[in-house]
């Protein structure tokens, strides 16, 4: 019974698995995210500006996600296009890679 019961659960999770993850994603290529509107991709981009200006402190800010990436291997690789206000009220976009240890 503990044995059937196990068997079942290892299924239901790889099936799971299966359906959270697209498939064209798994092997190692980078594939376009097409809802970047997603809470997650936000996240990323405003982490992504605010450890920048950590680092240099050039006063950019940021605007919004113009695309994004994603390429998953031993965790998922974000490639994103950020467009950033910088001081002079001029909007730039900025590419900047992130990667999310699973």
């Amino acid at each position: 019974m503990r044995t059937s019961l196990l068997l079942l659960l290892i299924v239901g999770a790889t099936v799971l698995y299966t359906i959270a993850t697209p498939a064209a994603a798994l092997d190692g290529e980078w594939r376009p995210i097409k809802n970047i509107a997603v809470p997650h991709v936000q996240k990323l981009s405003k982490w992504a500006v605010v450890e920048h200006m950590k680092v240099s402190n050039c006063g950019l800010k940021f605007n919004k996600v113009v695309s994004a990436e994603v390429k998953i291997l031993d965790g998922k690789n974000y490639r994103l296009h950020i467009d950033v206000l910088r001081p002079d009220d001029k909007h730039v976009v900025h590419a900047t890679e992130v990667f999310e240890h699973s």
